[in-house]
């Protein structure tokens, strides 16, 4: 193994040693907020902890080989500059880490980055293995490791320890052979307009709406599975995985917000995208916190989704060629709602759901409703139909 980082370059992005020009872009990158929020930097991050780096740390990475390490140059409008930091622990077992200077962030300057040493860390290095590793939640970093064709393995609990604490964590590896470009579709989650809602992703503002939503007796009586007490630890981790499926292809989902005031009233997704069965057929499911109830707003929201669910992807949309809903047969309002939607009921299976909550808890027959793209007539005016009868 080379005691000193050879020079490697794509033509956009260079990797190569750390110089003493590096050390204010260090501080800059480490001092910035994304760094202490999901790195284990020194807090607060100082001048001398990037000198450490520069003639200590990196150097000594290569020279024991322990960690192969690079400094990422690349073009800032015109002049090449530092763009962040790589490394390459060699473990066991071996594992990646990197971070972008703030200018050089959400450029794809990252991405080059990781391949170009990955493809180093096998092909010279000879490693079996790169695993990559964060604290759940850090979709910009999974998203450098979607993006060179890493596999996820999982969300582990209490797993990544930060500053004296311990983070639920998440897990993918890349191996040798494996080909540096994603394994899923990441559904990105547009913003869908409607005449009295707005469909976009999830806030932080929406935390207690969810939680009120999905703590109220009617929504535990027919979503039996909901965690009780529901908390904002618990809402907060339903946007995370709601995120995170997304990145894995497996479905995409919105919060339904009032188009005046932003307000959260409702959540709707279409999941099931991945069905290796059923690879353009989907699933929506939807709740609704109690003051938007009765008022349409569920039904419209499904409209949304419903057209763009059955948009081509070329156009911006899901490419699904069919879509079902299942409802619990007693659960008169969500059935109206697959309905009103131009859904025709196609089965129902008896004992096909568990509802209710605490001794109450039985089983209810399920209702199953579908939907093909070529259904009826054009999703526009089949929408002014359902809009009409709705009065």
């Amino acid at each position: 193994m080379p005691s000193d980082p050879p020079v490697l370059t794509d033509g956009v992005v260079t990797l190569r040693s750390h110089t003493i020009a590096d050390i204010d872009g260090l501080v800059a990158m480490g001092s910035d907020p994304e760094m202490a929020r999901w790195t284990s930097v020194p807090v607060p991050y100082e001048r001398h902890h990037a000198e450490r780096w520069v003639h200590e740390v990196a150097p000594a990475g290569w020279r024991e080989g322990t960690a192969f390490g690079w400094a990422i140059e690349a073009l800032d409008g015109g002049t090449r500059r530092f763009a962040g930091n790589i490394d390459i622990r060699t473990g066991p077992p071996p594992a990646l880490g990197f971070a972008a200077a703030p200018w050089a962030r959400a450029h794809g300057l990252v991405v080059r980055a990781v391949r170009l040493a990955t493809r180093w860390a096998f092909d010279v290095g000879g490693l079996p293995v790169v695993h990559w590793s964060s604290i759940a939640g850090h979709l910009a970093s999974w998203r450098v490791a979607h993006a060179c064709g890493f596999a996820f393995h999982g969300d582990r609990r209490l797993s990544r320890p930060q500053r004296g604490a311990l983070h639920d964590g998440w897990y993918a590896s890349l191996r040798p052979g494996d080909e540096h470009a994603p394994r899923t579709t990441w559904w990105p989650v547009p913003v869908l307009d409607g005449e009295r809602v707005r469909l976009r992703a999830h806030t932080e503002a929406d935390v207690p709406r969810i939680v009120q939503a999905c703590s109220d007796e009617q929504a535990r009586y027919w979503l039996a599975t909901l965690p009780h007490p529901y908390t904002e630890q618990a809402a907060r981790e339903f946007v995370r995985s709601r995120r995170l499926g997304e990145s894995l292809g497996q479905s995409v989902t919105w919060a339904v917000a009032d188009r005046d005031d932003d307000c959260l009233l409702a959540n709707v997704a279409v999941f099931r995208l991945d069905d290796v069965v059923n690879p353009t057929g989907g699933e929506i499911g939807y709740w609704a916190h109690p003051d938007a109830r009765g008022r349409g707003i569920v039904g419209e929201a499904v409209d949304l989704v419903v057209a763009h669910a059955f948009t081509p992807v070329p156009a911006g949309g899901l490419g699904r060629h069919r879509l079902q809903i299942g409802a619990a047969w007693s659960n008169a309002a969500s059935r109206q709602v697959a309905e009103r939607a131009g859904f025709t009921l196609a089965a129902r299976y008896r004992q096909d759901g568990v509802i209710g909550y605490g001794e109450g808890r039985t089983l209810d027959d399920g209702a199953w409703y579908e939907r093909l793209a070529t259904d009826g007539s054009s999703w526009a005016s089949r929408t002014s139909e359902v809009r009409s009868r709705r009065g």
